[in-house]
């Protein structure tokens, strides 16, 4: 990426820029938010930004060049939920040689004491740097003495000679803001692509033009009063996709008489300078001391996809990913010493070897649910935060590997990863893919129990995991062990386990099975003759998730959802059924979500069978009414209960 962040060059120029002032003048708090106890915009809210200021300019004279972005924030503590807003991230980007840093940071909380404002500075022990990823350290600080009631601010300067990475600014956080104001003062020279996301628009936005001596310079000012909280909603990416905020990306560079320096270029240039760049192309195609492990690996193994699922599970077992995402990689001899590694690192060693056993692979660089969605109309690498593996094989057939999850099989993406489309990287087959694989989330649970006249059920209990059921379930269970996984499966229930039984743990490839030999005494309730039975033992949906009559953003599952449920229940002779829920098939349009209950009835025993799909990943804003709607039948069915009356 080298190429990238050297494309742009000093001007020989002198460029004054004359920045803002911010609205608010340091330590110079009003009384009204001191005593302030509750928003009254947002009574809930455990804080409020009382004011967030920013300006970003650059700044280029004949020897020097750099990018100032200047933040003033002040925030007021109202519970003691709030009171993690005291401690504050700033990333800062480091490429080369190239590291922004932080200066004139102060940064003060002010409490009200006997009817006196009281001001704690914030010493140098409070502020340390740690390490994100590769090419982000985030330098944090924390205010001292916060409580209920106070009111923080902090201000600092970000000084920076990376132009391309102007800020972004946001406009919108998780408690409300009331005013946020920012200015991007940008020479006639840089053309930047500036686009608005999110559902708050500005309530003032102007662009002033100032001329200078030689040139022109733009000064957009954006203002957004009164901001509400971002609120998490069910089946959601991350927040940075629908969160208000203002981006920008570095297009080109227009100096008049001489070429014009074009910086974002295009997907086809982003894919040969990864191809080229030594910590990411030249890893693949590099590393040869990794042909004789990968001969070592493979050795007496004939079959392509045994041979690709060889290699795969010794990068699994023989390194540990360090949970940090990235698409580039360090030294691959240094990795393997150390035995783990960020997603570049595991991923493109593993390439590397797929490569060296006589496979066509390819990377695939993808932005991960976290990090947010791909515009692919801006063709920008920090878009991006992870790689996979794409291996090609006869007939047109593909395999996704990746290496950072013990617990993942071949051809499955962990859940993080699918995110709409991810770039391939490639000399002949440069493109979109989208990231999908075939695995669902999915449970299949069959319960088989005798139901006694004192309400006491005694039988077994069969879970069946596949896909990402079985992903979570793997992991629970290793980290937690035998004893720490059952006793969370029993949780605050009244049940006593006989007997618990799990295999296929470590047999990624296969379903995940473990059955318990249980007894309840709180599931049937006797009143009289009567008894109340929930045929639902497991995998019930006790409540509709989505709680609100409109929603502002699409549903979006990781992957496809079945859940499938089994009973076989045995009654006592001495009681008859007095009421038993119906059958019903619920369906939305196309099949995108599905509900079959059936009930069928012989004797004293009871068959019910209930299976739960959700069939695609992504519902519109326009879809959301029909599935909560989906949502709420399906919690009533399932509520429903047998109703038992004792024989005369």
């Amino acid at each position: 990426m080298k190429a990238i962040f050297t494309a742009i060059v000093l001007l020989s120029i002198s460029l004054n820029v004359f920045p803002q002032k911010s609205p608010l003048k340091f330590g110079d708090i009003p009384m009204d938010d001191l005593n302030m106890k509750v928003y009254s915009k947002d009574t809930s809210a455990s804080a409020v930004v009382l004011s967030d200021y920013g300006e970003a300019y650059i700044r280029i004279n004949t020897t020097t060049s750099s990018l100032l972005f200047e933040r003033h924030t002040r925030i007021k503590i109202l519970k003691k939920e709030g009171l993690d807003w005291a401690n504050v991230e700033v990333p800062l980007y480091h490429f080369g040689s190239s590291e922004e840093k932080v200066t004139n940071l102060k940064a003060s909380t002010f409490n009200l004491e006997n009817g006196k404002i009281v001001e704690a500075k914030m010493s140098k022990d409070g502020i340390f740097k740690d390490k994100f990823n590769r090419n982000i350290f985030l330098h944090k600080f924390t205010l001292p003495n916060v409580k209920e009631g106070s009111v923080i601010e902090y201000s600092y300067t970000i000084n920076s000679d990376l132009l391309w990475n102007f800020p972004n600014w946001q406009f919108q956080r998780t408690i409300p803001t009331r005013h946020s104001e920012y200015w991007a003062i940008l020479p006639e020279f840089f053309v930047f692509e500036k686009y608005m996301q999110g559902y708050v628009s500005p309530t003032t936005y102007e662009v002033k033009n100032k001329p200078m001596s030689d040139y022109q310079s733009n000064a957009h000012h954006w203002i957004i009063k009164d901001v509400h909280a971002f609120k998490e909603e069910p089946f959601m990416t991350s927040e940075e996709d629908f969160i208000s905020r203002i981006n920008f990306a570095l297009s080109h560079i227009n100096f008049p008489g001489e070429p014009v320096r074009e910086i974002m270029g295009s997907w086809a240039k982003l894919n040969q300078i990864l191809l080229d760049d030594e910590d990411f192309g030249g890893v693949i195609r590099g590393s040869g001391f990794l042909k004789k492990t990968v001969e070592e690996v493979t050795a007496g193994i004939d079959d392509p996809v045994k041979k690709i699922t060889a290699l795969h599970n010794y990068v699994k077992r023989n390194l540990e990913w360090d949970g940090h995402n990235d698409f580039f990689a360090d030294n691959l001899k240094t990795v393997i010493e150390k035995k783990k590694g960020s997603s570049g690192d595991l991923n493109l060693l593993l390439a590397s070897m797929v490569s060296k056993a006589g496979f066509e692979v390819e990377p695939v660089i993808l932005s991960t649910r976290d990090h947010g969605f791909v515009r692919m109309q801006y063709p920008m690498s920090k878009q991006f935060n992870y790689v996979v593996c794409l291996v090609r094989l006869p007939e047109n057939k593909t395999i996704f590997l990746d290496a950072t999850d013990k617990f993942i099989p071949i051809s499955v993406l962990p859940e993080r990863c699918l995110n709409g489309q991810g770039l391939i990287i490639s000399k002949t087959r440069h493109g979109w893919i989208n990231l999908e694989t075939k695995a669902k989330a999915k449970t299949v649970a069959s319960a088989e129990f005798n139901l006694a006249g004192n309400g006491e059920m005694k039988g077994k209990l069969t879970f069946n995991r596949d896909g990402y059921d079985a992903n979570k379930a793997r992991r629970d269970y290793t980290s937690k062990g035998h004893n720490g996984y059952v006793k969370n499966f029993l949780g605050t229930k009244l049940w006593q386990i006989e007997k618990s039984d799990f295999q296929n743990v470590d047999e990624v490839e296969n379903s995940l099975r473990e059955v318990h030999e249980l007894v309840l005494n709180d599931h049937a309730s006797v009143s009289g003759d009567i008894i109340y039975v929930n045929p639902f033992i497991t995998t019930q949906l006790e409540s509709n998730p989505f709680k609100l009559d409109e929603r502002m953003y699409p549903v979006n599952y990781s992957s496809v959802i079945e859940k499938v449920y089994m009973c076989k229940l045995i009654l006592p002779e001495s009681f008859t059924i007095d009421e038993i829920p119906q059958s019903k098939v619920i369906t939305l349009p196309n099949n995108a979500a599905r509900y079959l209950y059936n009930v069928t009835q012989m004797g004293n025993m009871v068959h019910i069978t209930s299976n739960f799909q959700i069939n695609k990943s992504l519902f519109t804003q326009d879809e959301y009414p029909f599935l909560r709607e989906f949502y709420d039948q399906v919690v009533a069915k399932q509520n429903e209960q047998i109703v038992l009356r004792k024989k005369p």
